[in-house]
């Protein structure tokens, strides 16, 4: 069979097994896009790839596909632009995978990475999608900038400018989040992060937050991917990179898969679920207003909830349970009209619970944990003393003494946990998260 032509080869998801030759796809020069991701296939590569060099492969797909280390002939492959290495065992990353300038998308979660992620992965100017989760990776987060040979203590990506999704929960990164040194961050084009379920520590910047100018405003058009076409004698061919890539997210164990790209792409999500981060939330997060999924669960954040979260008006789920949150929940919540998951317990909130709008539809499991609040959800009527009223403008007096605003929910990469990830705090929170993303088909 003659398929020198053959430009497209997806064998996704089929019962394939037995040792197979790479170099039977690998010579095919007109060949864009190969996926053998799970199958039961052992994938075998000759020793000599440097004829790869004249290779258009730009899309390959092996997850699970058995593999303990990366395959050495990716290295050949000038054209590289979308690799996804997922469910496998590969323990390390060489460094040769940092020299692929042309290298988008990185998706290796799901594996058994372990020590520290080399700092040579900010020669990847080009990359837009990095997916780590679910490994063993340790040690801090590389620094882009500044003297290598100083021990790492942060985590600063800021010379990645491309980065759209930033998915790096559930490994055991630890250190401070950072901008460092006198640099400006530069994150104008990331819309999804999941940092969750790590032991990150301090304050979060607000100088990176504001440098999040996607999330600023919900507009699918720039959001979209590209699409890749390939031609051949017989006319144009079309192949669209929202059909390969999945994203996951987990909480406590329990993975949740957007594997849709377009619906990744419609979703503007923060994850910082379950680390250490201290201090109050910080400013900014209130003027990003294409935010959809808001976590910022299971820390040591203090203060109040800033009037400020309210001006979220595509805000759909929040999470900001287990903290140490004070004060009164402001009534300025209460008009997120598209609001429909929310968990504020355990913290050491006061005062009367909003009842009007979406605050009537949340339960009392939503509120549980802060014995000085008071309502109808929580079955505990709230006295009244008989003085003034309690007005949107004393709440905002109230938040106008902090000096920084906070919050996430997933990412990506995960609700229920992990970006799309860590919103859960026991089964009865993740099972409602999850009842609600049913309702909204983003688990297809």
């Amino acid at each position: 069979m003659n398929l020198t032509n053959l430009a497209y080869l997806n064998l996704h998801s089929n019962f394939l097994h037995g040792k197979l030759e790479l170099d039977t796809f690998l010579n095919l020069k007109k060949l864009v896009f190969l996926d053998l991701s799970f199958n039961k296939l052992s994938l075998l590569s000759g020793n000599n790839s440097s004829h790869l060099t004249n290779s258009g492969l730009q899309i390959l797909q092996l997850a699970e596909c058995n593999l303990v280390e990366i395959p050495t002939f990716i290295r050949d492959l000038a054209e590289m632009e979308f690799l996804t290495l997922s469910n496998n065992n590969i323990t390390s990353l060489p460094e040769w995978l940092w020299k692929k300038a042309r290298l988008k998308s990185l998706d290796v979660s799901h594996s058994s990475l372990t020590g520290e992620i080399s700092p040579s992965i900010c020669n990847l100017k080009s990359l837009v999608m990095l997916d780590f989760t679910f490994n063993n990776l340790g040690g801090n987060i590389p620094s882009c900038l500044g003297n290598f040979s100083q021990p790492l203590e942060s985590l600063d990506l800021k010379d990645l400018p491309e980065l759209k999704v930033l998915s790096l929960g559930n490994n055991e990164f630890h250190g401070d989040v950072r901008c460092s040194g006198n640099m400006t961050c530069t994150f104008s084009k990331l819309h999804i992060i999941d940092l969750s379920h790590n032991q990150f520590s301090g304050s979060f910047p607000t100088e990176m937050i504001q440098s999040w100018k996607a999330m600023n405003t919900f507009n699918a058009s720039q959001l979209q991917y590209e699409s890749y076409s390939t031609s051949n004698n017989e006319g144009q061919y079309f192949t669209s990179t929202e059909k390969f890539y999945s994203l996951t997210m987990s909480n406590k164990g329990v993975a949740m898969v957007y594997n849709n790209l377009q619906k990744i792409y419609n979703l503007i999500a923060i994850d910082i679920s379950s680390n250490k981060i201290s201090g109050e939330i910080p400013q900014g997060i209130g003027e990003l207003k294409g935010l959809v999924l808001l976590n910022f669960s299971n820390n040591l954040l203090i203060g109040s909830i800033q009037s400020s979260l309210g001006k979220l008006s595509n805000l759909e789920a929040l999470d900001l349970s287990v903290n140490s949150l004070s004060g009164k929940i402001p009534q300025q919540l209460a008009q997120i009209t598209f609001l429909q998951f929310l968990n504020l317990s355990f913290n050491n909130l006061t005062g009367p619970i909003p009842q009007n709008n979406q605050f009537s539809t949340f339960k009392g499991d939503s509120f549980e944990g802060n014995q000085g609040l008071c309502g109808d959800q929580l079955l505990k009527k709230c006295i009244d003393h008989g003085g003034p009223s309690t007005s949107d403008d004393d709440d905002d007096d109230e938040d106008s003494g902090s000096l920084f605003e906070f919050d996430w929910k997933i990412v990506l990469i995960g609700y229920g946990g992990g970006l799309v990830a860590g919103m859960a705090v026991g089964s009865t929170f993740f099972l409602q998260v999850l009842s609600w993303l049913k309702k909204k088909d983003l688990m297809s």
